[in-house]
């Protein structure tokens, strides 16, 4: 032990007090970690009251589903609408979940009585499976930060020497500055215990959890604690059970493909060809290739075995149940950006393409400098739909008026293109910290690029980075940015004005708490020239968060407020609470169109289009609300009508299927594409869907039979009255200039945020 001792560094600090003698276990938990423990869970206790999303009907159906049916029928089973879309291991922990429900409230898995069933028993004990799964994060980042400090340093483990937080600053190592120079710094504090558990603590605190988990409604914590258990394993030289875990976490959830890659590979090089092997070892690497591959294979096996010899017992038979398994988690039938703008690459984009939009409108000489096919691209999409919004929540394909228009193969080639950099990298440099890097920065191209990415798929990028973010200073800079803007951008999730003070004061808090300790236990090194020059502007970055939240918290709802006389209920009707895909405010706009349309530009209303595999095209100049001749058609669909023709366009009701598609997930998508769960996080749900009954009221007298067909308000003009213009400064029109505001100012960040963190990962030296 004594050798071991001298190798591994100093006793590990219990309870932050007391150094552990060298022969003394820890304790189960340390009192600081009991602490923790009980103020965490207090908090989340406070918060089971609160708003939640439709994903707590999602979660509740499947309960529902696989405690009601056998297996063979979970996959085909539509009941619901919010079918089951989660690949058979997450179906399994469903199941789990469910044999306990009920003796809290039969009706959580009742398949058709329980149906938008949110009784305070129900919400209670569904709030419950939440912070009790959540648990196996917890316990992950207990032993991240209990075992951090007493790996032994060598290649691809433990790549940062152990030391005490008391330590001076002195330069014993090289690390990458600021800007990517190398000059000496201090020893990392990632390494030492109070600087690990601080990590550890800002994760199961994290605000992004917080809001996505416990209040809007989902498990990503249990998600996330499979997720850091693999990378535990990882680090402890525990090859053959990181890839078990990681693989049986690929079968909770299927979004986790997008950071495989970095696990092949650092699996190929740390385990099967480590640096340094020499062509006799082949026949041993092929020997571990078999053996990797078998543990790999096994948690497909438990997952596939179940529900194929069920499945061979029905009429669709064992391949006819996969297959049906497999079209629900990958149905491909979504648009580029979501209602809400993810705040990426893709973001930029949108806002680019209006931006020139309002340019050209106001300066048509400037026309003349375009390139010819998109001069003819935005006079073609003028003359024929009038250019109005980039997006409204549907799940057809969009089109930009002036920007050249994105397809699925960009955004394969763009994500491949950053992953092979990264992947190339981790293959010369297999150290587990070069492994946590690639991660990230995987993570990072595949939220940038991917193909309809919801904004909650920034958490894929945050966790790992979190333990990145004491490395050094640079690091610890990245993280401050990266964390600010993915946080914020989950803010309008919570659009109801009662959770405003708990999203802004818990980020604040946090903030303060996680930034402020850090900052102390990472050494700043001597700032380069061109430091010199970014931090400024990265600061002035930071500050303007403040202007933001002041301007669509306060002064927005101030500059534009919804009128009273559209005001009405957000709970839908008990007839339309039975249509799948419809609530019961008919005409309110997406989320997505967050920029007023130009005074030029009549806005339509009133339509239903298609949803189907095949989606429809919509194009970036297709107006906000739908057209007004099918809305006068079809008023106000039936019982009868199918989900997968009814256009899904309320604003937030109990039956939001943006909801049911979570965050993470760019592939477990429902049939039915949604209006964005998050209204604005600055007004209230009313303001919300006053301006949805406004605009239609204000876009044409015919959208507002329509609109009025559904939200029990009066009908006022006659059909044949022509649409007036809309005025661009009405409440209606900037209803989601806020949103747009938002994702855009958060993607500047979490580009910055990229670019930073792969610059500084390519030229580290590990």
């Amino acid at each position: 032990m004594s050798d071991k001792r001298a190798v591994d560094g100093p006793a590990p600090v219990v309870d932050g007090t007391h150094p552990r003698s060298p022969g003394a276990p820890l304790p189960w938990l340390t009192s600081w970690e009991r602490d923790l423990l009980a103020l965490s869970t207090a908090f989340k206790l406070l918060l089971w009251p609160c708003y939640h999303s439709t994903d707590f009907e999602v979660h509740r159906n499947w309960l529902a589903i696989t405690h009601s049916l056998p297996i063979r029928h979970w996959y085909f089973d539509s009941t619901s609408q919010w079918t089951l879309d989660y690949p058979p291991f997450f179906a399994y922990f469903s199941w789990l979940l469910a044999q306990p429900a009920p003796l809290v409230d039969p009706l959580i898995v009742s398949l058709h009585e329980g149906i938008d069933h949110a009784a305070w028993p129900a919400k209670a004990y569904m709030r419950a499976t939440v912070l009790i799964t959540e648990l196996v994060l917890g316990a992950a980042l207990v032993a991240h930060a209990r075992f951090g400090s007493q790996r032994a340093l060598k290649s691809g483990h433990g790549d940062v020497p152990t030391t005490s937080s008391s330590a001076p600053a002195t330069a014993t190592a090289t690390a990458t500055t600021d800007v990517g120079s190398s000059i000496p710094k201090s020893p990392s504090a990632i390494a030492t215990d109070d600087t690990a558990t601080l990590l550890a603590a800002s994760l199961f605190l994290h605000p992004g959890l917080v809001i996505i988990d416990h209040i809007h409604f989902q498990y990503n914590g249990f998600l996330f604690g499979v997720l850091l258990w693999s990378l535990w394993a990882a680090r402890e030289d525990r090859p053959l059970l990181c890839a078990f875990l990681f693989s049986s976490l690929l079968n909770l959830k299927h979004i986790y493909i997008y950071i495989a890659p970095p696990f092949v590979v650092y699996l190929l090089r740390a385990y099967i060809y480590p640096p340094g092997s020499q062509p006799s070892d082949l026949p041993k690497s092929l020997e571990r290739l078999i053996i990797l591959g078998a543990v790999t294979l096994a948690p497909f096996l438990l997952s596939l075995v179940p529900l194929a010899i069920d499945g061979a017992r029905g009429e669709a038979g064992a391949t006819g149940t996969l297959s049906q398994m497999v079209s629900r988690l990958f149905p491909f039938s979504r648009g580029l950006i979501h209602a809400y703008w993810a705040p990426n690459a893709w973001a930029l984009w949108a806002f680019a393409d209006r931006a020139l939009v309002k340019l050209f409108q106001r300066r048509p000489e400037l026309i003349g400098f375009l390139p010819h096919r998109l001069a003819t691209k935005f006079h073609a999409s003028a003359a024929a739909e009038g250019l109005a919004s980039a997006s409204r929540g549907l799940v057809g394909h969009v089109s930009f008026a002036v920007l050249p228009d994105i397809l699925p193969p960009t955004c394969f080639l763009l994500t491949l293109t950053c992953m092979l950099v990264y992947l190339f990298k981790l293959w010369q440099a297999p150290t587990y910290r070069s492994f946590l890097s690639a991660i990230s920065l995987c993570g990072f191209a595949s939220f940038l690029f991917g193909w309809h990415v919801h904004e909650k798929a920034i958490m894929l990028v945050l966790v790992p980075y979190t333990f990145l973010a004491a490395d050094d200073y640079a690091h610890f800079r990245t993280f401050v940015i990266l964390s600010t803007a993915g946080i914020v951008s989950l803010f309008p999730l919570l659009y109801e004005a009662a959770e405003t003070p708990i999203k802004l004061g818990f980020t604040l808090l946090w903030s303060l708490v996680v930034f402020g300790s850090l900052s102390k236990r990472v050494y700043r090194p001597i700032t380069s020239n061109l430091g010199i020059a970014v931090h400024p502007l990265e600061t002035a970055y930071l500050y303007g968060f403040l202007l933001l939240q002041l301007y669509v918290s306060v002064l927005h709802p101030l500059v534009f407020p919804a009128p009273p006389s559209a005001a009405v209920s957000l709970q839908p009707s008990p007839a339309s609470a039975a249509i799948p895909a419809r609530a019961s405010l008919s005409p309110a706009p997406s989320i997505a169109p967050p920029i007023a349309t130009d005074a030029a530009t009549p806005i339509a209303a009133g339509s239903h289009e298609s949803i189907s595999d095949a989606a429809p095209e919509v194009s970036v100049i297709d107006t906000i609300l739908p057209t007004a001749e099918a809305a006068a058609a079809d008023p106000e669909p039936t019982a009868s009508s199918s989900p997968q023709d009814i256009e899904v366009d309320q604003a937030q009701a109990p039956a939001t299927p943006a909801e049911a598609v979570d965050g993470l997930d760019d592939f477990s998508l429902p049939d039915t594409e949604p209006i964005a769960a998050a209204g604005s996080n600055l007004a209230s749900s009313s303001d919300l869907l006053q301006s949805a009954a406004s605009t239609a009221v204000a876009a044409s007298p015919t959208a507002a039979v329509a609109a009025t067909a559904d939200a029990s308000i009066p009908a006022a003009a006659p059909p044949s009255t022509p649409p007036p213009v809309a005025d661009p400064s009405s409440s209606a029109a900037m209803e989601f200039l806020p949103l747009m505001l938002v994702s855009v100012y958060c993607a500047i960040g979490v580009v910055w945020a990229w670019l930073r963190a792969s610059s500084l990962y390519l030229a580290q030296q590990y």
